[in-house]
């Protein structure tokens, strides 16, 4: 009985393992064979993370609602953390670099060491010197201080595990990879951009080759576009991935603040240069969210959901985007004139020299006589901003250093277009009277020890003087004689007081960082720079523009200022910000005064008409003004830069309509020979301007204000 109940136990038991074995083989023929591929897929699913998806920036227009920077789609490579040996996860680094490159594109890599043979890449840049950012740069990695680059070099390949099967520069290439990941925080979450805007046949070779590629992907992501290439690229500047230092700034504001627009992360592309840097609090989107799916190799199989970003806020400028054309356009061909125009001169007469052969760059700004709005401003020559990091070492190397905004950093001798503050000084001071005539000599030998001459007063002119001169005349004539004597009788404190009242030696206010502030030339600077006093004889010197050096955005707000009686405006370049949701203003810049100036109206008519009569009949512009419709109030200045430094600058400023001024313009061309040969620039300048080169028909409507 007992045998019976057991047999019938272990039957059950039999019964109940036989169908459990059953059940598993249907389950395994179920996972294996019915759903394999399908649960294989899903296995392979199995890596969920968020990724941020990138918000674009806002838009920057012109005056008239003209782009000026958008955004369009391009694509990126992206590189997602994986479980791979290292040896392997270098050599597909390696193969994605040959590949970029093959194609003519280029990948972040700001590791400042050169490829073999190795040097430091550091410049000097302001007041810091490249051994002081070397230092710093060692001290912040941990590298000894005297560690060469080849040193540095070589401890990095220790560090990524980089083997000798490379060659000496697929090992620096790696290394700049590897360290720019490392900078950037690289991890599950954080995948790294290596490339951006890349070309459709990289796209197009990676994705044939996906599977050498573990962690390799291509997103599509808003890249920076800059709708008229060059144009106007030292206003609106650059945008690049963020730097470290530039990171852990912004997170330490985010943390003090809990501001969003201070709220970065390490792959986030942000305005460096320009207006793209200053605007960036209104320009910088809100970056969206996506919960996505990876396979084992790091490939993107699903995405889950998304939060779409919420584009920036949208800025218009106050330049006029066809007069930046023409002023750029002018401004390089005039330069490329002087020269050619030398060039042949001494083709026929090989003994000459310093006549303009050496004409090289310049800058010219156009500004509201009115408001202080910058209307244009050019710089000569340029950069490509898209550009900016494929053609950087090129650009670092360049005599002519493309990448100086010449315009508000450039400090040039103002020449004689400083004669007018030495003669509204005088006339304000009751030195003189518009009517006051002086005799010019020839030589000015008041100081016995230091005779000055008129530059008039020369054997190719035949030792010729300007004879008897009022304010007036001596402008139009640019009388050096007549400004010695006023200025001796004025006195340097008085120059110098009339001069910062007329923004000389100041800053103008604009928007944009590195404004030179020029120097005023004087006891007061002498006293900072030297422990010689400042002689009697130099403050005839100072009272023709010599000595003193200015930037031309100082020059041109110096002149508006002369132009609408005596308001001294604040410079800006930006207008207003717009909201991108609904067009609602959020940031809008008025007029702003910084000073006002007092003259007897007598006075500035005199001198005024003094710059009318320079670009009218015998004035030194009149040869470029003789034909213009419009009158046209000006003044040349011809800087001579001293023996072995080639041929003078030439200067120009001046406003028009003369009658109703609008639009002042102050034009520099290092060694262009003579102001006049610069003048031609501020003609066409007026012209675009004034409506002359476009019929009335056609102009007014194009050009409506943006509200």
């Amino acid at each position: 009985m007992v045998w019976e109940k057991a047999k019938n136990r272990y039957f059950i038991m039999s019964i109940l393992i036989i169908m459990i074995g059953l059940s598993f083989i249907y389950r395994l023929l179920q996972l294996q064979i019915v759903h394999g591929q399908e649960y294989k897929e899903l296995s392979e699913r199995r890596l969920l993370k968020s990724v941020s998806i990138k918000a674009p920036r806002g838009e920057i227009f012109d005056r008239y609602g003209r782009p000026l920077a958008t955004n369009r789609m391009g694509f990126s490579i992206q590189i997602h953390k994986t479980d791979i040996p290292i040896q392997k996860f270098n050599d597909i680094l390696l193969n994605v670099i040959k590949i970029i490159e093959m194609n003519g594109d280029s990948y972040v890599d700001t590791l400042p060491i050169s490829l073999p043979p190795f040097e430091f890449l550091f410049s000097d840049s302001g007041d810091i010197k490249k051994e002081q950012k070397e230092q710093k740069w060692k001290e912040s990695k941990k590298f000894d201080q005297d560690a060469t680059a080849a040193q540095v070099i070589e401890k990095l390949k220790e560090k990524y595990k980089i083997t000798n099967d490379y060659s000496e520069a697929d090992i620096r290439k790696i290394i700049g990879v590897r360290y720019e990941m490392e900078t950037r925080g690289f991890g599950v979450n954080a995948p790294f951009t290596i490339a951006t805007d890349v070309s459709s046949n990289t796209v197009m070779q990676l994705e044939e080759r996906h599977l050498e590629f573990s962690g390799v992907n291509i997103v599509t992501e808003p890249i920076r576009h800059y709708v008229n290439g060059d144009m106007a690229a030292h206003i609106l500047g650059r945008v690049g991935i963020i730097y470290e230092e530039e990171y852990n700034k912004y997170k330490e504001e985010y943390e003090k603040t809990k501001d969003e627009t201070k709220r970065y992360g390490m792959n986030d592309i942000l305005g460096k240069e320009g207006m793209e840097k200053i605007l960036e609090p209104y320009l910088k989107g809100k970056d969206g969210i996506s919960s996505i799916e990876q396979n084992v190799e790091g490939k993107l199989t699903q995405v889950l959901n998304s939060k779409p970003p919420v584009p920036g806020n949208n800025a218009i400028l106050t330049i006029d985007a066809e007069l930046q054309k023409v002023a750029e356009r002018s401004l390089r061909e005039t330069i490329q004139k002087i020269r050619e125009d030398a060039i042949e001169e001494i083709r026929k007469n090989p003994g000459r020299s310093n006549i303009g052969e050496d004409a090289s760059s310049g800058a010219v700004v156009a500004m509201d006589v009115n408001t202080g709005e910058i209307l244009a401003m050019a710089t000569y020559p340029t950069y490509d901003p898209s550009q900016f990091n494929e053609n950087y070492l090129k650009l670092l190397k360049d005599p002519l250093k493309p990448m100086l905004n010449r315009a508000i950093s450039g400090a040039y001798p103002p020449a004689s277009t400083f004669k007018m503050l030495t003669a509204i000084a005088a006339l304000e001071e009751n030195i003189i009277t518009p009517e006051t005539r002086i005799l010019d000599k020839g030589v000015y030998d008041y100081y016995k020890g230091d005779p000055k001459r008129c530059w008039i007063y020369q054997a190719r002119y035949g030792y010729r003087t300007h004879g008897y001169e009022n304010v007036s005349d001596a402008l139009r004539d640019s009388c050096n004689y007549f400004f010695f004597e006023v200025g001796r009788q004025l006195t340097i404190q008085r120059l110098y007081e009339y001069g910062k009242k007329f923004g000389l030696g100041e800053l103008t206010g604009i928007e944009l960082p590195g404004e030179s502030r020029g120097i005023f030339a004087g006891p007061e600077y002498r006293k900072l720079t030297s422990k010689e006093p400042w002689w009697p004889g130099e403050t005839l010197s100072a009272s023709i523009g010599q000595m003193h050096i200015f930037t031309p955005i100082q020059l041109v707000s110096y002149v508006s200022t002369l132009a609408n009686g005596g308001t001294r405006y604040k410079a800006h370049l930006i207008k207003r910000v717009k909201s991108y949701s609904d067009g609602k203003k959020i940031k809008e810049v008025e007029p702003e005064i910084i000073s006002e100036v007092k003259t007897n109206p007598k006075n500035l008519r005199a001198v005024l008409e003094g710059m009318r009569n320079v670009t009218q009949e015998d004035g030194t512009a009149s040869h470029v003004f003789k034909d213009f419709p419009i009158t046209v109030a000006g003044k040349t200045g011809t800087a001579e830069l001293g023996e072995g430094r080639g041929s003078n600058n030439g200067v120009f400023v001046g406003f028009a309509p003369y009658e109703n001024p609008q639009i002042a313009v102050a034009v520099v061309i290092e060694h262009g020979r003579s102001g006049g040969n610069t003048a031609p620039v501020a003609r066409e300048i007026f012209a675009q301007y004034l409506g002359l080169n476009t019929p009335k028909d056609d102009y007014l409507p194009v050009n409506q204000l943006v509200q």
